[in-house]
C-alpha cells in the first residue's frame, strides 16, 4: 500500500476555488479501482489543504493522476497555488 499526504497552499485569491474543485473530484476518486481512501481537509486557519490517501500501489496513483479530471486541476494549480504542493509518499513501517 502507498499513502500519500498532499499539502496544497493556494493564493488567498484562489482558495475557494482550489477547495472546490479539490471537493469535485472526491467521488470519482473513490470511485477509482485502486483507490482505498482520499480525504480532504483543510487546516484551521483555513489557507491550506490537505489530501490524505491510500493506494494500492504506485501503478494506482499514476493512473489516478492519468484521469481526465485530474488534468485541469493541475493546470488550474499552476496558477493558484502559492507554491508547489508538498506531497509525501509513504509506505507502513512494520514492526
Amino acid at each position: 500500500m502507498l499513502s500519500v499526504v498532499a499539502f496544497i497552499t493556494p493564493k488567498s485569491e484562489f482558495y475557494a476555488e482550489c477547495k472546490q474543485k479539490a471537493e469535485g473530484i472526491l467521488t470519482a476518486t473513490r470511485e477509482e479501482a485502486g483507490c482505498l481512501r482520499f480525504e480532504l481537509y483543510e487546516n484551521k486557519a483555513k489557507d491550506q489543504l490537505i489530501l490524505v490517501e491510500n493506494w494500492v500501489d504506485q501503478a494506482a496513483l499514476d493512473e489516478h493522476y492519468a484521469q481526465p479530471y485530474i488534468t485541469p486541476i493541475f493546470e488550474f494549480y499552476k496558477t493558484a497555488l502559492a507554491h508547489e504542493p508538498q506531497i509525501h509518499k509513504m509506505t507502513n513501517v512494520k514492526g
